[in-house]
């Protein structure tokens, strides 16, 4: 029978040598599209509380904030989860995430200002694909840098 100090010697011994195999792969970062994905789903959840007429204040309107902001965010999980599934690296889900969030907004926005449809529809669509363009190159840009640093230092 092993001692408890020769047992967690062991454990130490397996994980660093886990950990000194996974320092050549780069690390998960946050990036924008996860950013404001949070701060859309803190915004949707406020909106939707207030819209069903609940103070966000008093006690059931916390409630309701609290409920409808845990829904979305394991929605939001859901279907990352979904798309890690099918194959989708890490850079494109948050990309078609923050692209997703961003042309219904400039859509919306379009359409109030000058009440045109077909334009806002247009503005959306150009709008969602610019941004997935964006935050896509600017995700892989961003791992190339974590790479080069990781193998450099």
């Amino acid at each position: 029978m092993q001692s408890p100090e020769h047992k967690i010697n062991t454990a130490m011994q397996s994980f660093a040598k886990i950990w000194m195999k996974s320092i050549d792969q780069p690390r998960v970062f946050t990036t924008a599209g996860y950013f404001f994905v949070c701060l859309f789903i803190l915004f949707w959840s406020s909106s939707i509380t207030v819209l069903l007429d609940f103070d966000i204040k008093n006690g059931y309107g916390t409630v309701i904030f609290i409920v409808i902001g845990l829904s979305l965010t394991l929605v939001t999980i859901y279907i990352n989860k979904m798309m890690s599934k099918i194959g989708l690296e890490r850079p494109i889900r948050s990309a078609l995430l923050l692209s997703a969030l961003v042309g219904p907004y400039v859509n919306l926005t379009v359409y109030n200002s000058c009440n045109l449809p077909v334009f806002s529809h247009i503005a959306g669509f150009l709008a969602s694909v610019l941004t997935f363009i964006c935050s896509y190159l600017l995700d892989t840009s961003m791992g190339r840098h974590s790479k080069k640093s990781v193998h450099l230092g």
